[in-house]
């Protein structure tokens, strides 16, 4: 029997961790785990009931009480916060910017760390983050670390937010991506690296095809039938 693995994808902002973890994941037939909609779901329920975010206490305490459930369909993630499903509110702009406040705090990555990991526990998934390779899963059979020019990368967000009728400019965007990236790789608690073990894949040139295929290629071997 093949064994089910554990893909670790990491990256800053605008890489194209979502887009080639989603298409990985379906082409192995495996979970996608969006640990990102994770903060967003946290981020989301602190906003409903007006918590000040930095208020470490309150924070802390919306933490242990909180209840977040994942269904994980294929390339899908849905998210349950106490029992109510919020897929549909995590990308709006205001639940991004709480999301990347609150990421910072020990609380909050310590309470959704023991859900990752539960999910993650038997293998098949293919899980995309920050600090995946280097923190969630450092076991992990397969890393990946993905970047791309800051323009690129910029771009790549802009248009996003463009497709969920957010309004923006490429230029406000690419500024936002930046601070982004200097706020995760400075925090304290589970900065954005790249794994020691982790290949680097520079996406600036190359589709999300050409990724995955990158990806798979290495991965391959492994879950050839013996």
């Amino acid at each position: 029997m093949t064994k089910l693995l554990i893909i670790a994808i990491d990256g800053p902002a605008g890489s194209g961790k979502s887009t080639t973890a989603k298409a990985l994941a379906r082409r192995l037939a495996y979970n996608y785990l969006d640990t990102g909609a994770l903060y967003r779901a946290m981020a989301w329920k602190m906003l409903m009931e007006e918590i000040d975010l930095n208020r470490a206490s309150d924070v802390e305490q919306c933490c242990e009480s909180l209840e977040i459930r994942l269904s994980l369909l294929g390339k899908a993630t849905e998210v349950f916060v106490d029992g109510a499903d919020v897929t549909p509110f995590l990308r709006r702009p205001e639940v991004t910017k709480a999301a990347s406040v609150i990421s910072a705090l020990p609380c909050v990555r310590k309470k959704l760390l023991s859900i990752q990991r539960t999910i993650g526990e038997k293998g098949g998934i293919v899980a995309e983050g920050r600090d995946i390779g280097t923190v969630v899963f450092p076991g992990a059979e397969f890393k990946f670390f993905l970047d791309a020019d800051i323009s690129v990368r910029g771009n790549r967000r802009y248009q996003d937010l463009e497709s969920a009728g957010v309004s923006s400019d490429p230029e406000t965007t690419t500024k936002t991506v930046s601070a982004r990236d200097l706020k995760d790789s400075s925090r304290l608690c589970a900065p954005l690296k790249r794994a020691d073990d982790a290949t680097l894949i520079d996406s600036t040139l190359l589709s999300a095809e050409e990724v995955v295929e990158l990806m798979f290629q290495q991965i391959a071997p492994a879950i050839a039938p013996q």
